[in-house]
């Protein structure tokens, strides 16, 4: 069936209208996302900066929610930034290499000192691990096993000036930074660490069973099990820059 030229006419106009329709809405949509960056403080250029970004990182996988505290976040330091003369370009170059940045943020470079204490625990979990398997396991390959093993309280002493002293010890013997104590006195502190270390061990037998009881071989290896999940739950979470592992 042939559609007449006057039909076809009003056809065109009506498609006409309808894009001419669509357009207007993009536009306004536009004008509204763009007001949002105009009249806080933002120059007109930082502000068609922001503009751009938001719609680029709209285009991302990150939910609104991050997608909104980044905006927020560039926006506060955009107005600190503009009191020194600063631009968005200046901070973070293209748009483009700001998602990116955004998507793929650079790791922090680690700091020992930082990060002392998720260390610290760290090693405490990792030596647990290893002192409750060492006398979880050995007590099936010995006749008189039970009388070597070391009580829980023992064992958790000993984790602890375990975790507690490896970070410390990293730090003394850091490269590429400035010590505040000469070689050979770091080296005494070392020296003391283990002494103090082995001499835990040592007290650690005197301690009275009823508060540093033996346990059963295989209450040992369920505690280093979880030991396991713990110690890869810090180091999973954590930024672990002196473990012995």
């Amino acid at each position: 069936m042939r559609v007449s030229s006057s039909e076809e006419t009003k056809q065109e106009r009506n498609a006409r209208k309808r894009n001419a329709n669509v357009q207007q809405d993009r536009d306004r949509a536009k004008k509204i996302v763009h007001s949002q960056f105009d009249n806080i403080g933002l120059t007109k250029r930082n502000a068609e900066y922001m503009f751009k970004f938001n719609q680029e990182i709209a285009k991302t996988k990150l939910t609104p929610q991050q997608q909104a505290d980044t905006i927020h976040q560039m926006v506060e330091e955009l107005l600190a930034g503009q009191k020194s003369g600063k631009t968005a370009r200046n901070m973070w170059g293209t748009v483009d290499q700001r998602i990116q940045r955004v998507l793929n943020p650079p790791k922090r470079k680690p700091d020992i000192k930082r990060d002392y204490w998720p260390n610290a625990f760290y090693n405490m979990l990792l030596f647990f691990v290893i002192f409750t398997f060492l006398y979880g396991i050995t007590f099936f390959f010995s006749k008189n096993s039970a009388r070597g093993m070391m009580g829980i309280t023992g064992i958790v002493l000993s984790s602890i000036i375990a975790g507690l002293g490896i970070p410390a010890l990293t730090m003394l013997i850091q490269p590429g930074v400035k010590h505040k104590y000469p070689l050979w006195l770091r080296i005494i502190f070392m020296v003391l660490f283990f002494v103090v270390w082995m001499g835990v061990f040592f007290f650690a037998g005197l301690i009275p069973a009823v508060i540093n009881p033996v346990l059963n071989p295989y209450v040992y290896i369920a505690l280093g099990a979880v030991g396991v999940v713990g110690a890869f739950f810090v180091k999973r979470n954590f930024q672990i820059t002196g473990g012995l592992f």
